[in-house]
């Protein structure tokens, strides 16, 4: 296992500070278990379109990001979308983990919640 840096710490710092900026989705995905990794941040999600791990990882020669999905589900293949901006990261994983077409009705089913179009 490679030794994190400074740099790792500080990428990783900056992620969650971007994430944090649309707190209220990345909540939505049931997160937890955030770790620093090389060059980036891993975390687990437990959203209506995957459960398992998703990283983002920085990408310092073309300054962009990369996020992997790894799901819990052995039977479903895992994904990677490379070259976003920070501005694509919340939205890129809310349409992987959580966001779906019925998603109102979802969380009705789920919550049992009266959702107000």
């Amino acid at each position: 296992m490679e030794q994190l840096t400074e740099f790792d710490y500080g990428i990783a710092d900056y992620i969650r500070q971007i994430l944090k900026l649309q707190q209220n989705k990345v909540w939505s995905w049931g997160t937890h278990n955030c770790e620093t990794i090389k060059n980036g941040l891993q975390f687990k999600v437990q959203g209506f379109l995957m459960k398992g791990t998703v990283k983002i990882i920085y990408d310092e020669g073309h300054d962009l990001f990369d996020i992997e999905f790894l799901p819990d589900d052995d039977t479903k293949p895992g994904k990677t979308i490379q070259g976003l901006y920070l501005d694509q990261l919340v939205s890129v994983i809310d349409e992987n983990v959580e966001y779906c077409e019925n998603y109102e009705e979802r969380i009705n089913e789920e919550y049992g919640l009266i959702v107000v179009p």
